[in-house]
């Protein structure tokens, strides 16, 4: 019996040895590893369009001038990857990051952009974007993303009201919105312009016509009636006829030669 409890004790022994000299192999593969450098960093941008806002270089930039380090010679166990992914999340031109390190030492970025679906044309101040949640985004250097723009009194867009809920900021977003989710109206819709009387008037990229689209109110139901009018009327009477459509009373739309 005696003999089996002293068996017992020594396997017992070498289990303790075998798990602690594990231990000690991952700990220093563990420092080893942290002492390294990265090896690669590898920055994706995802976007809808061809043309991008901003460029890998831009971000690694932004992310070096943020962490007051450079990444490309950091070592691993100065790489903070939860704090990058926050720096890219409050990024005016980023909608989401993603943000790990692989078993190569290679640091990965991938960047969900956001998408303009509008531009604002401001006189005395910078141009910006909107995107499909309203959210604003710089105009930038690097390229020009073809989307309808918003011209005239876009004083009144302004951007400390965007979240509220009756802002001019917030109805021209959701009049920009819903031309963007309609195919057949992005591809028409061309210019927004605000009149100083605080109604719109719709430019459309084909044929000479103006629309009055009036004020910002039943913006589903005159959009409604634009379609309707250019995919029947127009194609019966031809584009050019008509120098102005008005679409502003209720239950109607009005052709003027």
């Amino acid at each position: 019996m005696k003999k089996i409890w002293e068996k017992y004790d020594f396997l017992r022994i070498i289990r303790v040895l075998g798990a602690a000299g594990l231990i000690v192999i991952l700990y220093f593969s563990i420092q080893y590893k942290a002492n390294l450098n990265l090896n690669n960093i590898s920055i994706s941008l995802e976007t809808q369009y061809k043309e991008k806002l901003i460029d890998k270089n831009d971000i690694l930039k932004f992310l070096n001038k943020s962490l007051n380090k450079d990444l490309e010679i950091a070592k691993i166990e100065k790489v903070d990857i939860a704090k990058i992914e926050k720096l890219l999340d409050r990024s005016n031109y980023i909608k989401n990051a993603n943000v790990y390190l692989d078993s190569k030492n290679q640091l990965h970025i991938n960047c969900k952009l956001r998408d303009p679906i509008a531009r604002v044309v401001r006189k005395n101040k910078k141009d910006f974007y909107l995107d499909i949640e309203g959210n604003p985004i710089p105009v930038s250097q690097r390229a020009t993303i073809r989307v309808p723009v918003i011209t005239g009194a876009t004083y009144r867009i302004n951007l400390k009201n965007r979240n509220k809920k009756d802002s001019e900021y917030k109805k021209i977003w959701k009049l920009s919105k819903e031309i963007y989710n309609d195919a057949f109206l992005n591809s028409l819709i061309e210019q927004i312009n605000i009149d100083e009387d605080n109604s719109l008037t719709l430019i459309p990229k084909l044929g000479k016509q103006q629309i009055e689209f009036g004020d910002l109110t039943n913006i589903d139901n005159k959009l409604t009636k634009i379609k309707a009018f250019y995919k029947n009327g127009m194609t019966q009477s031809g584009w050019n006829k008509f120098k102005k459509l008005s679409v502003k009373w209720d239950g109607q739309i009005v052709g003027s030669f």
